[in-house]
């Protein structure tokens, strides 16, 4: 199975440093994201990749090459302008010619997804996409219970939310490039949740949700990056590399 990993932001959300490279090349501990993101990918046994690209393409083609360094095999997609997640994956589509279904997983993200038992549920649940959900998703600001005589009964600071989040994972049937091109994505943008998914669903299609407990890190945001960069070495990398033994 292929693995399409979506790296072609301009990451507006962490400038000044996206100003000069792009966001998954920003480096963590020695390593760029990207790379951490690939060698947790490896150590589920996925040795083919397509890497969408755009902004500063050619510094990412430039360090990861074909892929031959680490052992696997790297293709690039190329784009001029932002297309929506549907969008790169359409542009992907003659890269993934031969796959019956294949992952997207996000290129800013460090995730502890069990991808095996992703892979597993998808071809247990059929289905044209199935998404992959975390229940481990913690709240940026508090929430508060408010009476209806305006006094406040509990304030919760900072909590977990009790429900599944998209952490921006998704298994995906071949079969879903037709409903990506209704929307014209060589002219248009098109978003993955946004758009296809709504119509897959008032289809008929299923999709699945593997709701699961496991952590994750948007590293596209400025907080999240900071957090790692200035995280002890050490503490950093245990959970970089509390996959596998890939280092």
């Amino acid at each position: 199975m292929k693995a399409l990993i979506l790296a072609a932001g301009k990451g507006t959300r962490l400038r000044p440093i996206t100003d000069f490279i792009p966001k998954p090349m920003v480096p963590i501990h020695g390593k760029p994201l990207l790379e951490w993101v690939i060698l947790h990918l490896m150590s589920y046994g996925i040795q083919e990749y397509v890497v969408a690209v755009s902004y500063f393409a050619e510094q990412i083609e430039n360090y990861f090459g074909d892929g031959t360094r680490w052992g696997i095999r790297i293709e690039y997609s190329h784009g001029l302008s932002p297309a929506g997640k549907a969008g790169e994956i359409w542009r992907c589509r003659e890269l993934l010619t031969n796959e019956h279904h294949f992952l997207v997983v996000p290129g800013d993200t460090i995730c502890h997804l069990n991808y095996h038992a992703f892979m597993d549920f998808h071809e247990r649940q059929g289905g044209i996409a199935s998404v992959a959900l975390s229940t481990k998703y913690r709240l940026e600001v508090g929430l508060a219970e408010v009476a209806s005589d305006s006094r406040i009964t509990a304030f919760l600071e900072k909590t977990n939310l009790d429900r599944p989040v998209s952490t921006g994972s998704y298994l995906l049937e071949s079969s879903i490039f037709p409903y990506i091109e209704r929307f014209n994505p060589s002219k248009n943008e098109v978003d993955l949740p946004g758009d296809i998914f709504p119509v897959l669903l008032l289809e008929g299609q299923q999709i699945n949700g593997f709701v699961s407990e496991y952590e994750w890190w948007d590293i596209g945001k400025i907080n999240d990056y900071d957090t790692f960069a200035h995280m002890p070495v050490q503490q950093a990398k245990s959970i970089l590399c509390s996959y596998k033994n890939v280092y």
